[in-house]
């Protein structure tokens, strides 16, 4: 397994850009780590992991077991940064949509052996990530097999209200224009698309969880419209490392198996 670093002037934010990608290991036909590499056309499936409010490219690395997990599934992590800017076109601030949906993807591939299949492609985050891989997979569910959200922010305005003092700089974020019924709004998106392809959608939160009101209100808006290919799951905890570390685990295999009881 290794760790890859990478810093790069982005063209779309108009600044430098920082992204952790995790490798695992390459095994031989026995299942053994290879004592020699070689070059070759395999391409690794590949999770786009997104980190939360306040968080970094580092985050999931610092505070979880996802190396481990990376090595053990055989799969990619990648992990941007786009500090507070709820990977949304920010209103006073960069373009981290485009950035994450348009730019990210073509140059991370062009670096590392990542595969572009949509069936090896995986969306997974929590909090603010949450919604960012909730609006990424509902906005182009043909690029992915799957996407997890852990505690995710389903509902902006609600955020906005509920949640102030956690960001009072929501509306460098969100004007509210976009607030009214567009592409940046999670129910929107589910009664604006026709055709989901195969995507299967896994949303948790915790019983004690600051967002836990408005993901049960999104819960069976998601039901709805995914029927057998969504997922849910709640279990005793708040909006904190604590929990997500119990749930990463279990979604990774949910991600990349289907499945979330069978680890």
């Amino acid at each position: 397994m290794s760790i890859h670093s990478n810093n790069f002037y982005s063209n779309i934010l108009r600044q430098p850009a920082q992204v952790q990608v995790i490798l695992p290991e390459p095994l031989n036909a026995a299942g053994q780590v290879q004592s020699a590499y070689m070059s070759g056309d395999q391409r690794l499936p590949t999770i786009w992991l997104l980190h939360g409010l306040g968080g970094d490219a580092t985050s999931w690395i610092r505070r979880t077991a996802i190396e481990l997990l990376a090595t053990q599934y055989r799969v990619a992590v990648v992990m941007p940064e786009t500090g507070r800017g709820f990977y949304t076109n920010m209103a006073h601030g960069p373009r981290y949509w485009d950035y994450l949906t348009r730019e990210l993807p073509t140059r991370m591939r062009y670096i590392f052996p990542l595969s572009a299949r949509p069936a090896d492609n995986y969306l997974l985050g929590n909090s603010m990530g949450g919604y960012g891989a909730l609006r990424y997979a509902l906005t182009y569910p043909q690029q992915f097999a799957a996407v997890a959200a852990l505690s995710p922010v389903t509902d902006l305005k609600k955020f906005h209200v509920e949640q102030a003092d956690i960001m009072p700089d929501f509306d460098l974020a969100f004007s509210p224009e976009q607030l009214q019924n567009t592409a940046v709004d999670l129910q929107y998106l589910l009664q604006h698309s026709t055709d989901w392809g195969t995507l299967r959608v896994l949303m948790t939160t915790g019983d004690r969880d600051i967002l836990n009101a408005m993901d049960e209100a999104f819960r069976p808006q998601l039901a709805a419209v995914f029927k057998e290919r969504f997922e849910w799951h709640s279990q005793a905890g708040h909006h904190d490392w604590q929990l997500w570390n119990q749930q990463l685990p279990y979604a990774i295999h949910w991600l990349i198996k289907g499945g979330w009881a069978r680890v």
